[in-house]
């Protein structure tokens, strides 16, 4: 009886902590994606910031000068371009994120009480 009980016991825990473990997993995938898009927009930045210090350098009369100036426009728009596809990309992440929670909570949900919620 008493072994019964137990198996009872370590079966309705593994129930209630297989959603726990669902987000958890959920949560550190994100992360990793996260940090995947942050590492890659350092990268990015970094290299249209040295391009354009390196570009500077070579800056030695009136015309080049103003060529640079005119080279900064480009700049600019690349730079919120990418602005604009980090931010959607972090909105994607997000969106993701809060569906796959839904349905986590869903079936945990279904699990419980044996019906759809």
């Amino acid at each position: 009886m008493s072994k019964d009980l137990i198996s009872s016991l370590v079966e309705e825990s593994k129930k209630a902590l297989t959603p726990v473990e669902a987000y958890n997993r959920l949560v550190v995938d994100t992360a990793e994606k996260v940090v995947a898009l942050q590492i890659a927009s350092v990268e990015s930045y970094s290299a249209l910031g040295f391009a354009n210090l390196k570009a500077l350098l070579e800056v030695h009369d009136a015309e080049a000068f103003k060529a640079y100036i005119g080279k900064n426009n480009e700049l600019v728009k690349s730079i919120s371009e990418r602005v604009v596809g980090d931010a959607k990309a972090v909105a994607e992440l997000g969106s993701d994120f809060t569906e796959e929670v839904k349905k986590i909570g869903e079936e945990s949900v279904k699990a419980v009480t044996g019906k759809a919620a």
